[in-house]
């Protein structure tokens, strides 16, 4: 089960990446991404004109990419980032993934197997161990690690950091391999 869906999500990030390089074939500023509600997000930097003027030609493009992927039962939607505002919105996500990477680092200083914690905005929190993958108590220890970081996220220290439920958490033994 488990490894159907690391084969699934990374279907959908092959299916999303070409998606994106589609998109940049012809439009300069493109971002893609999914969500959990099997939304396929096209993110466009411009303002309202251009962004109503590109919508129905990418929408096109995405449906042409899409119909024989994993993403083809994703409902398509734009969003229109303002350059203006991106960096107001950048500040608030830096100073989120900030504070957040700094709770988990106290949190878990107590794990000598920890070494760097990777987070991506409201997606997924990866934390790199010495873990070897053949110890006998690898996994115990990554589910106990893992366990911590659950504590360590809905605790009132990190009420400010929007959407923290979505975060996915992945721990990695020393070959890189997820061990939870």
């Amino acid at each position: 089960m488990e490894q159907k869906l690391f084969v699934i999500k990374e279907e959908l990030n092959i299916s999303t990446l070409k998606v994106k390089e589609k998109l940049n074939e012809k439009y300069v500023v493109v971002d893609v991404k999914t969500t959990s509600k099997k939304e396929l997000v096209i993110q466009v930097v411009g303002d309202e004109k251009y962004f109503n003027s590109v919508k129905k030609d990418m929408e096109s493009i995405v449906k042409s990419v899409i119909k024989t992927s994993t993403l083809n039962d994703y409902s398509i939607v734009f969003e229109r980032w303002d350059l203006f505002k991106l960096p107001e919105e950048l500040e608030i996500r830096n100073k989120e993934l900030s504070h957040l990477t700094s709770t988990l680092i106290q949190g878990l200083k107590d794990y000598d197997v920890v070494g760097n914690i990777g987070t991506h905005y409201q997606e997924s929190i990866t934390i790199h161990t010495s873990i070897k993958g053949s110890v006998k108590n690898a996994q115990e220890l990554a589910m106990e690690i893992e366990e911590t970081v659950n504590e360590i996220l809905q605790s009132k220290e990190l009420n400010s950091v929007s959407r923290i439920d979505s975060y996915e958490i992945k721990i990695l033994n020393t070959n890189g391999k997820v061990v939870n």
